[in-house]
């Protein structure tokens, strides 16, 4: 079992590597608005999910659940009967 240190040497350019691709992405909608003038791709409510998603990597917490609450952000509603 790794120690926390040792957790953030095996993975930290992992996670260096997704976040800049995440970075990019918003990037390029952000270019194609600029480019376009159709800013409606950031009320796109898939990428409003990748916000909220955001928001709870950087929101401070001592609970391990993170993996746990974005699934949650981008399961289906349930379905009323």
């Amino acid at each position: 079992m790794l120690n926390p240190k040792q957790v953030v040497d095996e993975y930290y350019l992992e996670v260096r590597c997704k976040l800049l691709e995440i970075a990019a992405i918003f990037d390029r909608v952000d270019r194609a608005v600029e480019r376009t003038g159709d800013a409606s791709a950031r009320a796109d409510a898939r990428l409003q999910k990748c916000r909220d998603s955001l928001a709870i990597l950087n929101a401070p917490t001592i609970e391990s659940n993170r993996a746990e609450q974005i699934s949650l952000v981008f399961s289906d509603p349930p379905i009323e009967e």
